[in-house]
């Protein structure tokens, strides 16, 4: 007799914890709604907040069930858990957010395997149902979050944008293993190639670089052009294939290559259509993405802009199933 009444109380402290973790997990799925790049995300991510309160609302109604009082307050941790969660990504890359949606979605998902088991050894039927609808409701959030990191893992762009702080450093964490990513070696002759000044191609892209900073104070037109004419000119004069590489990638992330260098021939001469078409052709997300800035920066549909990022998110989707 003592062991069943200790295993139920196992069972309610077990619902209660999941009552703070779902209204926590409610919160967070909020507070990602202001980071959808995309409408349909938005309405995703929506639906998962209400989702989120109807399973609280059926593990409040369990808990009553078995005598215990639902706790007054779960929505008072569950607001501080994911706001506390929130501000702390401030100061780290955007990654380490979405691995905190994915830990948060397994401790939910484990914690409800354990507590159906306590539920199936003590026969109660329905809150063993209960726990099987959210193990699957768990199960798909997680695969959610997985596509939204393989996505940000090809490169972007995501499903969910970071906030300026988390762009931030994010590209202070890029440049700090600048040279892991590249090799030392080559990090060292390009930094000392521009310190000594010897080499003619260096000298004309240090004054290029020069003449954009002599134009800080005019148009944001003005010193982007400067900015693309030289980048360009970096990619034409640089030293070593890791330069022009370097140039060529900047490029393409600004949209300003040429339209006969997309991967989609005859580009400009396309319609929205037809352009929709050949994206959803392409299975090379590194392509998809030099066609998405080139469409941004010249021609601005907002359907093949968004068939693009769809594009991205179905191969994100496949690399995590493969």
């Amino acid at each position: 007799m003592t062991t069943s009444r200790n295993d139920s109380a196992a069972l309610l402290n077990e619902l209660v914890a999941l009552l703070r973790l779902t209204r926590a997990e409610a919160q967070v799925a909020r507070m990602r709604v202001s980071q959808a790049r995309r409408e349909e995300i938005r309405r995703e991510l929506d639906d998962n907040a209400r989702e989120a309160d109807a399973r609280a609302t059926r593990i409040q109604d369990a808990v009553r069930g078995l005598g215990g009082a639902p706790d007054v307050i779960a929505d008072t941790v569950g607001r501080v858990t994911a706001l506390t969660k929130i501000t702390a990504e401030q100061v780290q890359p955007f990654s380490e957010g979405l691995l905190g949606d994915l830990g948060l979605e397994h401790q939910l998902r484990d914690r409800v395997v354990f507590a159906r088991v306590l539920a199936e050894a003590q026969d109660e039927t329905d809150i063993v149902d209960l726990m099987h609808d959210l193990e699957e409701a768990h199960t798909e959030t997680i695969e959610w979050i997985r596509v939204r990191l393989a996505e940000l893992a090809q490169g972007g762009p995501v499903a969910l944008a970071p906030t300026p702080a988390q762009a931030a450093v994010g590209a202070l964490a890029r440049f700090a293993t600048l040279p892991t990513r590249q090799g030392v070696a080559t990090f060292n002759r390009t930094a000392d190639a521009l310190q000594r000044g010897r080499d003619k191609a260096q000298e004309a892209i240090g004054n290029a670089a020069k003449k954009i900073r002599e134009t800080a104070d005019a148009t944001e037109e003005v010193v982007g052009a400067g900015r693309d004419a030289a980048v360009k000119r970096a990619e034409e004069v640089a030293p070593n294939a890791d330069l022009r590489k370097a140039a060529r990638k900047t490029r393409e992330d600004l949209g300003t290559i040429d339209a006969d260098d997309l991967p989609i021939k005859h580009y400009d001469s396309l319609s929205g259509k037809d352009a929709i078409d050949a994206v959803n052709g392409l299975d090379d997300a590194d392509e998809l993405r030099v066609v998405l800035s080139y469409e941004q920066r010249h021609k601005a549909r907002k359907g093949v802009s968004t068939a693009v990022q769809k594009r991205l998110t179905a191969l994100a989707d496949a690399s995590v199933s493969a």
